[in-house]
């Protein structure tokens, strides 16, 4: 998939959100795999070396029809999504629950001490169509619907824009998305609503120069 076939990809009755073209490239990825893993399923990867064949990770699925996915187990408590620190539109939120970052940053530590239940961003299959892609999008688009008015004035002008990301000659940038926003802001939350029905299986790839 390239930004000129992209059109290939979309379902008719499910087109992209509007402020797609507005976000920066790497949220256009955490959108897109979103996108994927709903409408079409599969594997996902980030750019990582691995090294092992992901053929058994897709028979394991397969053959555990309650799990909605596989991948490798959250390495490690410190990737764990900081949505405490990551207020929308100047509220913080529980997923689409407008809560305090104070109670977020419980949140936030119990999630690391039962990082066990979840599964690693970089490399995972997903099943097309289930339950938590359905919420996994919705959830997507509710951040979006929120931060659309501020994107319009201030779309992205880096690939890796954030709230206060130096741009060179212009000073801190007013992009209103935070790094994983439209990520791990809600993965993390989600697999844990859903916990047991995440498998691991899928190789680890390579996390060294893991950010």
């Amino acid at each position: 998939m390239t930004p000129e076939t992209l059109s290939n990809w979309i379902v008719p009755d499910a087109p992209l959100h509007p402020a797609f073209d507005l976000l920066s490239a790497v949220h256009k990825s955490d959108y897109l795999r979103a996108y994927f893993m709903h409408h079409h399923g599969g594997g996902y990867s980030d750019v990582k070396e691995t090294r092992e064949s992901w053929l058994p990770a897709f028979e394991r699925l397969d053959a555990n029809l309650n799990a909605f996915a596989i991948g490798y187990p959250e390495q490690r408590g410190k990737w764990i999504s900081h949505f405490h620190r990551h207020p929308l539109h100047g509220q913080s939120y529980y997923l689409d629950q407008p809560t305090s970052a104070r109670a977020n940053g419980l949140r936030h530590r119990w999630l690391r001490h039962c990082r066990r239940y979840l599964i690693g961003n970089g490399a995972y299959i997903f099943r097309h169509h289930t339950a938590f892609t359905a919420e996994w999008m919705r959830q997507i688009h509710f951040r979006l619907d929120l931060v659309s008015d501020a994107l319009r004035l201030h779309p992205a002008r880096d690939p890796r824009d954030a709230p206060g990301h130096p741009l060179p000659g212009e000073g801190p940038s007013r992009y209103p998305l935070p790094w994983s926003a439209i990520c791990a802001d809600v993965l993390h939350p989600l697999e844990y609503r859903h916990r047991g029905r995440f498998l691991h299986g899928v190789p680890t790839p390579n996390l060294k120069n893991y950010r």
